[in-house]
C-alpha cells in the first residue's frame, strides 16, 4: 500500500484525539455523565493517555511503511486501524445514545475515523494486503491490548505529571 494512504490513518486519529482531549476532561468532570467505564481521572492523567495512545499509532504506522512485509507491523497496524472504528461504536456513539449527551470524540470518529479508517481497510483488502479475517482478529488483538494498556497509562501519567 501507498505510505501516503497510510499516513492518512495518523491524521484523522490525531483530528479524533484532539476532540477528545479538549473536551473529555471537562464532561469527565461534570455531573452529566451516568454511565462510568473508568474511574475519573485528570486532565493530566488523561492527556498522557492520549499522548501514549497516539504516540504507538504513530510508532506503528512509522514501522508499518518502513517494514511493510513484516507481518507483526502490518497486522498491528491493521489492528490499530479497525480498534479505532471500535472506539467510534463503544464507547463514543454507545454513550452519547445511552447518557443523551454528546460524549466528546463522537464527531471527528464519524465525520472522519470511520470513512477514512473503511477506506484503508477497504484499499488494503482490495489490493490483498490483508484479508477480512486478518483485519478482525488483528482489531481484536490490538483492541484489547490497547483497553489494558490505558488504565496503565493514566496511572504511569499520575506518577510522572505532578505539577
Amino acid at each position: 500500500m501507498n505510505g501516503a494512504v497510510l499516513l492518512i490513518f495518523l491524521f484523522a486519529f490525531t483530528i479524533h484525539n484532539l476532540e477528545e482531549g479538549i473536551w473529555l476532561t471537562r464532561q469527565q468532570s461534570s455531573e452529566k455523565s451516568k454511565m462510568k467505564m473508568h474511574k475519573t481521572v485528570t486532565q493530566d492523567e488523561f492527556l498522557f493517555g492520549l499522548f501514549w495512545v497516539t504516540s504507538l499509532a504513530y510508532l506503528i504506522t512509522a514501522l508499518y511503511i518502513f517494514y511493510p512485509d513484516v507481518g507483526l507491523f502490518k497486522y498491528s497496524y491493521f489492528g490499530f486501524v479497525g480498534a479505532m472504528i471500535l472506539n467510534i461504536l463503544f464507547p463514543h456513539l454507545i454513550s452519547t445514545l445511552i447518557e443523551r449527551y454528546y460524549s466528546p470524540g463522537l464527531f471527528t470518529g464519524l465525520i472522519v475515523i470511520i470513512p477514512i479508517n473503511s477506506l484503508i481497510v477497504k484499499t488494503a483488502i482490495e489490493l490483498g494486503t490483508i484479508t477480512i479475517s486478518q483485519f478482525i482478529i488483528s482489531t481484536l488483538a490490538v483492541g484489547v491490548s490497547l483497553l489494558l494498556s490505558i488504565p496503565i497509562s493514566f496511572k504511569i501519567g499520575k506518577q510522572l505529571i505532578t505539577f
